[in-house]
């Protein structure tokens, strides 16, 4: 194990909890485990803080301010004080539903893999909010929406719903209020996402980064309503959320890493890593966090170069960044908290 990496704990979740059952936010960690158990822990020790039971372990969890959400399989979707764990409401009877999306005190679920229409939850109340909310028809595969701030100012309200489907060359976005169309693109094809629907990555200066057909990176520009294409790449990509960085692209692929210096126009191909890309990259100091086939996390540098290995004891399903110097790694029965804060640049 490369010392710059550093396990700072480990924790047997005892079944294969769903990779969206973990939230993770700065100094917050919440994870749904042991069948029937959603468990906030303390991320730097891994020790528990507070517990309260829910239905099942294969639900999403969604950290929102300081409400903390969890929608279980079972359509039961529960808010809790994130701080004292004390629950607030329970709403029943939302099975196939999946996505979760926050934007002020308005909660939108999606369907399960995309096939149901969008419905809103009042987050004070736990009540369903009347009407059908714009969007896709029911039997168009739905990406998992995305809440955009259209306007960076503090104390802005100003929110909006970012949608997209399996069938659609087109992007849409939406007033999260009203409904009313903020903004329409075209794209080249329809955008490309996996079975868990997580189809965009915010960049660190505000752009969201997406997949259009199998090649075709683009961004866009929420406040300005620009959209460009980024990249277009000569084999197909995996339905993975891309990773920007300032003017680096990084292109998890199964047979290594492609690193694009956007600026230049010119690419680094790192194909010394173990093949398999399990999920999306995270940024670290001076580089990105891959996860790859055999349990391996390994950091790459901007120059191609690993400056960091370590292998856990499971399959990585999904990489989350706390906001500060820490990653967590959810997979396969596991959740492991690596620090990153002694990474050199």
């Amino acid at each position: 194990m490369d010392q710059r990496l550093k396990v700072l704990w480990s924790r047997l979740l005892h079944l294969r909890s769903s990779a969206a059952a973990l939230a993770a936010a700065s100094g917050v960690l919440v994870v749904a485990e042991r069948h029937s158990r959603l468990v906030r822990l303390d991320p730097q020790s891994g020790a528990p803080l507070w517990e309260q039971e829910v239905e099942d372990c294969w639900g999403t969890t969604v950290v929102a301010g300081d409400r903390c959400l969890y929608l279980s399989q079972a359509g039961v979707l529960h808010c809790f004080d994130v701080h004292s764990g004390q629950r607030t409401w329970s709403t029943p009877k939302l099975r196939l539903r999946h996505y979760i999306s926050v934007s002020g005190s308005i909660a939108f679920l999606g369907g399960w893999r995309g096939y149901r229409p969008l419905i809103r939850v009042d987050l004070t109340k736990g009540e369903l909010l009347p009407g059908q909310f714009p969007g896709p028809a029911s039997d168009s595969s739905l990406a998992w929406p995305l809440t955009v701030r259209l306007d960076p100012a503090p104390g802005c309200t100003a929110d909006a719903i970012l949608i997209a489907t399996a069938k659609q060359a087109a992007l849409l976005l939406l007033d999260a209020r009203t409904g009313v169309a903020r903004g329409e693109w075209s794209l080249p094809a329809p955008v490309h996402f996996p079975d868990s629907g997580i189809a965009f990555s915010a960049s660190e200066d505000g752009r969201i980064v997406f997949l259009s057909g199998r090649r075709t990176v683009m961004a866009l520009h929420p406040a300005s309503g620009g959209m460009e294409i980024l990249w277009r790449h000569d084999r197909d990509l995996p339905s993975l959320p891309l990773l920007l960085t300032g003017r680096t692209l990084w292109l998890a692929e199964d047979a290594g890493v492609t690193i694009i210096d956007l600026d230049r126009s010119s690419r680094t191909e790192v194909t010394h890593l173990p093949p398999g890309a399990t999920s999306e990259g995270v940024p670290v100091c001076g580089g990105a966090l891959f996860a790859r086939a055999g349990n391996q996390l390994i950091m790459v540098n901007r120059a191609g170069e690993t400056f960091g290995c370590v292998r856990l004891p499971a399959r990585i399903d999904r990489l989350l960044a706390d906001g500060r110097s820490l990653v967590h790694a959810i997979g396969k029965g596991h959740l492991t908290t690596i620090d990153i804060s002694t990474t050199p640049t």
